[in-house]
């Protein structure tokens, strides 16, 4: 049966990613220790950084160090209030548009650099909790390669947990016949270009771009590395093989990332392929996996998304939805009501499928 695994930051959440709503508490508490940015490898800057976020941050949320964690706002209504501005061609208290655009960089590094430290952090085997998770990833790892082609994934998760496992067991070495992630890529080992394939083992399209890519913002090309994350290489202060495009020698690469924003336009054509490829994976799927996405009422595009691609299947497909909890049924209901809702989480419905 044709499937489409979606995945939101429950998912992540449930093999060991922090949510959104832990985002902005873990980047004040490491501004306060010294150690966010830890995770980006070779930078003099570090300090520089966490100075300029922190006055960022203190001048957009005055109460920023006073509030209590669970009283802080998400990161994405930070970035909403940037992108704002930059869209108004206002300013705000932290300075104009300079200003706004570095603020903006900074609060996609502090994600970066929280994603790469649980990423590159070994699990750790006496931890209840990472015993449990580490089960869990094993178990969707499993599930997701027991549907073979017939499964493609589409997720807003920047983080890579799940693909790193996927690429190990296929191999490395014929990721570029086997996996279509939306777009053609160059390898980010030898800058050779891979083109879509026809027939692919398994399709990945992330939706707001991922860990293991980088872009060239001259030739528009983007790398890809299936070993895992390359994004700290973006942050280090020299520049070499490893984050400069084989188009120029000094062509610097950048995240390929899109802010977690209320006010985000996807423009870039790479990210365009990639959401007109899971649009059309969508449609033509016979069930949907929803899996930890809370369907928000202001993320439109992807709201948008589902029901282009349902009002245009062939025919409606079955929905499955799961979640942890209670709360995102009515969203769901309201838009699918005919879904199946699965409460007790991503645990709880691996251990009901064969």
């Amino acid at each position: 049966m044709r499937t489409a695994l979606f995945t939101g930051a429950g998912a992540s959440r449930a093999i060991g990613y922090p949510l959104t709503s832990e985002f902005l508490p873990r980047v004040r508490s490491e501004l306060a220790d010294g150690s966010l940015f830890a995770a980006l490898a070779d930078r003099d800057a570090e300090a520089r950084d966490r100075d300029d976020l922190h006055r960022f941050l203190t001048g957009l949320l005055p109460g920023f160090e006073s509030v209590q964690a669970d009283r802080l706002p998400l990161i994405t209504d930070v970035f909403s209030l940037v992108e704002h501005a930059l869209v108004a061609g206002e300013a705000l208290p932290i300075g104009g548009d300079a200003s706004l655009r570095r603020c903006r960089e900074l609060l996609k590094q502090a994600i970066t650099d929280i994603l790469l430290g649980e990423y590159l952090a070994p699990w750790d085997e006496e931890d209840p909790d990472q015993v449990r998770e580490r089960k869990v990833l094993s178990r969707l790892t499993d599930w997701t390669l027991s549907q073979g082609a017939e499964l493609g994934i589409v997720t807003t998760n920047y983080d890579i947990g799940l693909e790193r496992e996927l690429y190990a067991i296929i191999g490395v070495d014929v990721i570029g016949q086997d996996i279509d992630l939306g777009f053609d890529w160059r390898d980010a080992a030898t800058g050779g270009e891979r083109r879509r394939p026809a027939s692919p083992r398994l399709r990945v399209y992330k939706l707001h771009g991922s860990l293991d890519l980088l872009r060239c913002r001259l030739c528009g090309y983007v790398y890809f590395n299936p070993y895992g994350s390359i994004a700290h290489q973006v942050f280090k202060e020299e520049l070499d093989s490893y984050n400069t495009c084989h188009c120029r020698d000094d062509a610097r690469l950048e995240l390929h990332i899109v802010s977690p924003s209320l006010v985000r336009e996807v423009r870039e054509a790479n990210l365009l392929s990639v959401w007109r490829s899971a649009l059309e994976w969508l449609r033509r799927a016979e069930h949907w996996v929803i899996v930890g996405y809370s369907l928000p009422s202001e993320d439109l595009a992807v709201r948008s998304l589902l029901l282009r691609a349902r009002s245009t299947a062939e025919r409606p497909p079955r929905i499955t939805v799961v979640q942890l909890g209670e709360a995102e049924r009515h969203r769901y209901e309201l838009l699918f009501p005919e879904c199946k809702y699965v409460s007790d989480g991503l645990e709880g419905f691996l251990e009901a499928v064969p």
